[in-house]
């Protein structure tokens, strides 16, 4: 009898490595895929045949496609972490108050969506065509926003300004995906060239002006 349960244990524990070792291998295939082809090109059929597997495997181990989308986003690259956006040194932006807390994210954000192609190829294909996979995508952005919100401590702010923090999040969010995207596919505007580091750095010390102003205490 211990021979069968160590047999038993054995087959558990391949089937476990196989399973992990295709996880990964789809994982991997939707990044491919995504990189190569686009948002557009993403669909449950392109990554089984990437990864060289069965779809039925998709749906099996990560739910749905959307699954697959929410998982991939949260363990790759493609969402900036919370240590990001603060800067990596919580115990210096410890230091910061609530308005300059918020000033120093919004450098630190657009310079990370900046540095992502995969996450402004989502952006603009979120424009041209919204779809279930782009959203499970965005909504991947929920946990290091939850995490920033955390270390900018809102909840010990009064009321107005926390309703004047999460104005200045919604405009930034969207200011950062416009220029971004305008960088990729037309990269002029207003004189300014948007590839230049320059320019990034003139729209950041605007933006980061104006959000200083906004939430002086009033």
């Amino acid at each position: 009898m211990s021979g069968d349960k160590e047999v038993t244990e054995k087959r558990v524990a391949k089937d476990k490595r196989d399973r992990k070792a295709t996880e990964a291998s789809i994982v991997n295939a939707f990044e491919r895929v995504l990189v190569r082809d686009g948002i557009q090109g993403l669909g449950v059929n392109a990554v089984a045949q990437e990864a060289g597997v069965n779809k039925v495997l998709i749906y099996r181990y990560f739910g749905d496609f959307q699954g697959l989308a929410r998982h991939w986003a949260t363990k790759s690259s493609f969402w900036p972490t919370e240590l990001e956006l603060i800067g990596n040194d919580p115990e210096a932006f410890a230091k910061l108050d609530v308005q300059e807390r918020v000033v120093d994210v919004i450098g630190h954000y657009m310079k990370a969506i900046r540095s992502r192609p995969r996450t402004v190829e989502v952006f603009a294909g979120e424009l041209i065509n919204s779809n279930p996979t782009t959203q499970a995508l965005s909504d991947a952005m929920a946990r290091p926003g939850k995490g920033v919100e955390d270390h900018i401590k809102l909840d010990s702010a009064d009321k107005d300004m926390a309703t004047r923090v999460w104005n200045i999040v919604f405009l930034v969010s969207a200011l950062t995906g416009f220029f971004t995207i305008r960088e990729r596919n037309n990269p002029t505007f207003l004189g300014f060239d948007l590839t230049e580091d320059e320019s990034w750095e003139f729209i950041e010390k605007t933006i980061q002006q104006v959000a200083s102003a906004y939430l002086k205490d009033r």
